[in-house]
């Protein structure tokens, strides 16, 4: 498991630090309103981070978390996993290697080929889809990871800041993994300061992107 934290404002060092002073001081006063701390975000925004509260935090995903999955084809998990849908030889290793087919099955079995060569357009299911979900799409293709691999591209870290107040408004947690076994990837907010305080460098970055508290 992997964990980093960088929205408190008691930095160590000299621009380790998020949030300017002053604005800093405007969350934490506004977070000991009734409203709690003032999310400004953009108007126009292109994109948005959903903010799922947890009870114990926030859970953020780019774009919306109860979307489904969007399945690859077979053709496609094929070519994923290094193989040419297009070439029969390389499809029977696929076959042997991804579901189980004995070598001497696919040469009795002249139709197994075709048979697969049918399944290509289709969305993956069975065996396919368990290792996608568990895999792809847990480490990669979820809302929840792609909000984690969009964060972490990012330079959140603003190096022409002095260190603020020492208030702290919270810390983002970015998980690889949350158990031993898991492939689940996300990013998540401890505190309704922290995501405004994501909100402003993600303004001040002009990413175009608006967090919504769901």
């Amino acid at each position: 498991m992997k964990r980093r934290h960088f929205l408190s404002l008691s930095g160590l060092v000299s621009g380790a630090c998020l949030i300017p002073a002053g604005i800093a001081r405007r969350i934490h006063a506004a977070a000991l309103q009734p409203a709690g701390p003032l999310i400004l975000a953009p108007e126009d925004a292109l994109t948005e981070i959903f903010a799922q509260d947890t009870g114990y935090g926030f859970h953020l995903y780019l774009g919306n978390p109860d979307a489904e999955p969007d399945y690859p084809t077979l053709r496609e998990f094929i070519e994923s996993k290094g193989f040419d849908p297009y070439d029969d030889a390389d499809l029977r290793r696929y076959a042997i290697e991804w579901r189980g087919y004995e070598e001497d099955f696919i040469e009795e079995e002249e139709g197994a080929i075709e048979e697969l060569n049918g399944e290509l357009d289709d969305p993956i299911d069975g065996g396919e889809r368990d290792h996608w979900m568990d895999w792809d799409f847990e480490s990669r293709q979820s809302p929840m990871a792609q909000a984690y691999h969009y964060l972490t591209d990012l330079p959140l870290h603003n190096l022409d800041d002095d260190v603020g107040t020492g208030q702290g408004l919270g810390d983002l947690s970015f998980i690889e993994g949350d158990r031993p076994g898991s492939n689940l990837t996300y990013c998540s907010a401890d505190s309704l300061q922290a995501l405004a305080s994501l909100q402003h460098r993600l303004n001040e970055l002009k990413e175009g992107v608006r967090i919504r508290i769901v």
